[in-house]
């Protein structure tokens, strides 16, 4: 699947949301390869911009950030 399928494009704002629910800010950067045999969640890589600090996050725990 492409970058655009997910609606997000390389280097975009976006909020990344915790697994206690709360949102970071993070600067899309791509698709991340799935590391299950089976499939599972699409997954995105973000870098948190003042750490510059890379993770691979769930698909649907990003939405687009205005600023």
């Amino acid at each position: 699947m492409s970058d655009a399928a997910y609606g997000f494009k390389e280097r975009q704002a976006v909020w990344v949301e915790d697994g206690d629910g709360k949102q970071h800010s993070g600067i899309f950067v791509g698709e991340a390869k799935s590391v299950s045999w089976f499939g599972g969640a699409s997954c995105a890589r973000v870098v948190e911009p003042e750490t510059h600090h890379e993770e691979v996050v769930q698909i649907f725990r990003i939405t687009p950030r205005d600023e």
